[in-house]
């Protein structure tokens, strides 16, 4: 007798950062890249909480790293982070490396400082932000928005990807429901799918 074994596709190792594509019909990521050097080599993603800046951010990397780039990823969580963004900036080589920063505007004031240093420096760098900063003048090299259609567009696709069973389905209406009540940020609609999957997991398991 068989039994049914259901991996939850929205799992946190299948939907964060770097772990889902990104979708966009007008721009690639390498396009992105090319558009970080047209600027001037220092640039913003913009986009409020859930939008996938880390999920850029991480693609963005992997491809800079393909063209032979040493890439250093940073994460804020509080200011004092500021610290190994400080390090990284004045010990990594400018011509040969780029920075990728999560969260940004977290350094406060400290941020505005690395700005400076890394113009002066020269440095290759593209950072996340929720809202662009007052003293960051660095050009936004992306506005990220989510909806619903690439909401959809990525749940069949990790349904279909790792879903352990074809007996758990969501409708386009439920999706775009779960979608709008979170306001657009991925992140917490998946969190969502993650409890629903979980609990018609076990009723088709009871029903065995």
């Amino acid at each position: 007798m068989s039994t049914l074994v259901f991996q939850n596709p929205f799992s946190t190792r299948f939907v964060q950062p770097g772990a889902i594509p990104w979708f966009a019909a007008d721009t690639s990521l390498s396009t992105l890249l090319f558009r970080l050097y047209d600027v001037g080599n220092r640039a913003i993603i913009c986009g409020p909480h859930g939008s996938g800046k880390s999920t850029i951010l991480s693609h963005l990397a992997s491809v800079a790293q393909r063209q032979g780039l040493k890439v250093h990823c940073l994460r804020i969580c509080s200011w004092i982070d500021a610290i190994r963004v400080m390090r990284v900036f004045a010990t990594m080589n400018p011509k040969q490396s780029i920075v990728s920063v999560d969260s940004w505007e977290l350094l406060g004031f400290f941020g505005w400082f690395l700005c400076q240093f890394a113009d002066f420096r020269g440095i290759c760098v593209v950072v996340t932000v929720h809202e662009k900063p007052w003293w960051n003048n660095w050009p936004v090299l992306l506005h990220t928005k989510a909806n619903d259609k690439t909401f959809q567009r990525l749940v069949y696709g990790l349904m279909t990807k790792f879903a352990g069973s074809k007996t758990i389905e969501f409708s386009n209406a439920m999706l775009k429901d779960v979608f709008q009540r979170h306001s657009g940020n991925l992140r917490e609609a998946f969190f969502e799918l993650y409890d629903h999957y979980e609990r018609q997991s076990r009723r088709t398991l009871s029903a065995k």
